[in-house]
């Protein structure tokens, strides 16, 4: 009567003791009732707390109380009566051809998935307690408890059969994993372990693809997507994907269009892991990514992230400015989060007021206003932007500039006595300078404004466990932008791969950073309308150390490779002059 998922919970919770749970176990069977409802009903738990805690053991499934509220007689008659008695649960509300059912356990997917065939419409599932239920039932179809049983005896037979059948082939496919003894415990253990081990690796995400015969899992750690193992059996793909939307909180019937949604889960040594989960339909099925936000991993400290000294000090004294604009750019996973979070701690002052506007806010910060945009509701970046001004702030930061009308918002605002941080995606940063202007913002506006703008990406980290001398042709090193003078003159490493680092040879992720002020000749150059090119020309000549070079010191230090350094930085030699920068010296 009651799912393995539910039982797990509340066995994990301790809300009732071990003794206890094992005796309402066995009465609740015996007189075949939901163990939620035989614990309320002799008053062995308190409705709210184990409500409570079933939400969160499936990822914040809204809590509902139907037996509180007045439901529609049309939609109560949308479900046969039978139905709803059988299975214990009850329709609350019809917008269009969404049915938003109260059920005490949702992680009978099949039975759902077979209710919404079978009625041809989307079902939406929310948590209501089977004392809850229960009542509403009685109140609608008289006493409900005893026709559910009458209703579960007439079909007892079949319903055997089709159990006995799928938990043969459940064990059969299972082939191991824990030993579990069904299908249903195959899929919650996989999935748990799947995060955990993410977790444990370091893992930024989790990458679940399906395909014609194969459901491929893949972790992306320090930047590189590996395999996971074991793989799951094909049999259990769509369970999968189905057991990680509905604990994400996503629409498990929704097969069609793109979702966002989020969960948490409780790693051991690690705390409480927030994961941030995203569905995308494709030919052969949901592919499913979750984004593992650890702020325990989260690194606030600015010397920490990958500045050089000078690099770091031309950023910090464009943030602390009276007022101006700093742009982040690069691709997405370049870190450009981390940098601005960095940022946001350091301006983070009792004297002034912080206030952000993020798609999504990935992580919280004491002491800052955190705002999520949703477009869904016309939630965008320029409307916070406009709510954010009469709100006396000191200090903006809006996750990304889009279009002209938050560019021009941003800007206004920066020209109005407030430091404003944004990212852009460009591939360098004098590049973002052309794709303002592109936008349509006015090249006197920019110069007014924007005091910085910062290229980052990021490279692994030589493992220091397995770290090796490399052996790199002279050539080689010329042609990727070190001056003659430095060949030979320092040791290049690599990692030979060791247990530490799953052979991959590297540990961890460090920044590269490209720091360009909006110094005189900049701005001059801005308003000629000269190009990105020449705009970069000219940074370098007044010492601006670009991608490449950045890469180079961490070469030279041993901190990452050359193929890193090829990975994550375009060539200079469209924008060098005559010579190279002398940029190892300074190392």
């Amino acid at each position: 009567m009651t799912g393995a998922r539910i039982l797990d919970i509340i066995k994990r919770s301790n809300l009732v003791a071990q003794a206890d749970l094992a005796r309402a176990i066995e009465f609740a069977n015996r007189d075949s009732i939901p163990l939620p409802l035989f614990l309320l009903r002799n008053k062995l738990v308190a409705e709210d707390q184990l409500m409570r805690v079933l939400s969160e053991g499936l990822g914040g499934l809204e809590i509902v109380h139907p037996d509180k509220i007045e439901i529609d007689a049309s939609v109560l008659a949308s479900v046969p009566r039978d139905l709803l008695l059988q299975h214990r649960f009850i329709p609350i509300n019809r917008i269009t051809n969404n049915l938003i059912i109260a059920v005490g356990d949702p992680t009978n997917l099949g039975l759902f998935d077979s209710i919404s065939a079978k009625l041809g419409v989307k079902i939406r599932l929310k948590l209501a307690s089977d004392l809850s239920i229960q009542n509403a039932l009685n109140r609608y179809f008289g006493n409900s408890e005893e026709a559910s049983k009458i209703a579960s005896q007439q079909k007892s037979s079949a319903l055997s059969r089709t159990q006995g059948a799928a938990r043969a082939a459940s064990v059969s496919a299972v082939g191991g994993l824990g030993g579990n003894d069904s299908g249903e415990s195959y899929v919650i253990t996989y999935i748990e372990k799947l995060m955990l081990t993410a977790a444990q690796r370091r893992a930024s995400d989790i990458h679940i693809e399906p395909f014609e015969t194969a459901l491929r899992i893949r972790l992306r750690v320090d930047g590189a997507l590996l395999e996971f193992k074991p793989q799951p059996r094909f049999e259990f793909r769509d369970a999968i994907l189905s057991r990680v939307k509905l604990i994400s909180g996503l629409d498990i019937f929704e097969k069609r269009l793109p979702q966002d949604g989020n969960t948490k889960l409780d790693i051991p040594g690690l705390g409480k892991m927030d994961f941030r989960v995203s569905s995308l339909p494709t030919v052969w099925g949901e592919k499913i990514v979750l984004r593992l936000l650890d702020k325990s991993n989260l690194q606030l400290d600015m010397t920490q992230l990958g500045f050089d000294p000078e690099q770091l000090e031309q950023f910090k004294e464009t943030i602390f400015r009276p007022f101006g604009m700093v742009i982040v750019t690069g691709p997405t996973g370049s870190g450009k989060t981390t940098t601005l979070y960095s940022a946001l701690n350091e301006l983070n002052r009792i004297s002034d007021n912080v206030v952000t506007a993020e798609d999504p806010v990935e992580f919280t910060i004491p002491g800052i206003c955190q705002l999520n945009v949703r477009p869904d509701i016309e939630l965008t970046f320029s409307k916070a932007l406009k709510a954010f001004l009469r709100q006396d702030p000191d200090v903006i930061m809006v996750g990304e500039i889009r279009d002209l009308e938050t560019g021009e918002i941003a800007m206004k605002a920066a020209l109005t006595g407030h430091i404003v941080l944004s990212t852009l995606h460009t591939n360098n940063a004098a590049e973002s300078i052309e794709r303002l202007k592109n936008m349509g913002i006015d090249r006197f506006t920019i110069i007014s404004a924007l005091n910085c703008v910062v290229a980052q990406r990021l490279v692994r980290k030589i493992c220091n466990d397995c770290k090796a001398e490399d052996v790199v042709p002279n050539e080689k090193q010329i042609a990727l932008g070190l001056p003659e003078r430095y060949v030979g003159k320092f040791k290049i490493y690599k990692g030979s791969g060791c247990d530490s680092c799953n052979n991959t040879g590297y540990r961890g992720r460090i920044s590269i950073y490209e720091v360009l002020v909006l110094n005189e000749p900049i701005k001059r150059a801005i308003v000629e309308n000269q190009s990105a090119l020449d705009i970069k020309r000219i940074a370098m000549a007044n010492g601006m150390q670009t991608l490449r070079q950045s890469a180079w010191k961490k070469v030279y230090r041993g901190i990452t490779t050359i193929d890193e350094l090829i990975e994550a930085s375009a060539s200079d030699e469209d924008a060098a002059q005559t010579e190279k920068t002398d940029h190892i010296r300074s190392a």
